[in-house]
């Protein structure tokens, strides 16, 4: 497992919260099965072939910022309620489309494997 740190040389920029601290970003294959990443404030956790992977970072980084101030009970609506997830993930995808990681058909594609009940036309409208 490779721990390493991120800050603006990768081009985070922190235009909400400036004073947020820069995560930890954990390189382990104990990410679970289906996933490429996952954030839980304040690592997040990658798999080390996607270590580089900047658009994915930037969609944890979502989650991360999100996570900052509330980390329990936001991880407890993200489980509990499926808009809550939809909302963060919708977020998320936007920011990595936007970093050019994945095309929005991706995304919705992607969206549906979150069990949020909802159709690839209703993904891809989420993420427009």
């Amino acid at each position: 497992m490779a721990i390493f740190n991120t800050g603006h040389a990768l081009g985070f920029h922190f235009s909400k919260i400036e004073y947020l601290p820069v995560p930890m970003i954990v390189a382990t294959h104990l990410v679970p099965k289906g996933f490429s990443a996952l954030s839980l404030w304040p690592f997040i956790f990658v798999r080390p072939a996607q270590r580089s992977n900047i658009a994915l970072i930037e969609h944890e980084m979502v989650h991360y910022r999100e996570q900052a101030w509330i980390t329990p009970l936001w991880v407890l609506l993200y489980l509990a309620s499926r808009k809550f997830r939809l909302q963060a993930e919708v977020r998320a995808y936007t920011r990595q489309i936007e970093m050019g990681g994945v095309t929005r058909e991706q995304a919705a594609h992607a969206l549906l494997g979150y069990r949020l009940g909802i159709t690839f036309g209703k993904a891809m409208q989420a993420l427009s």
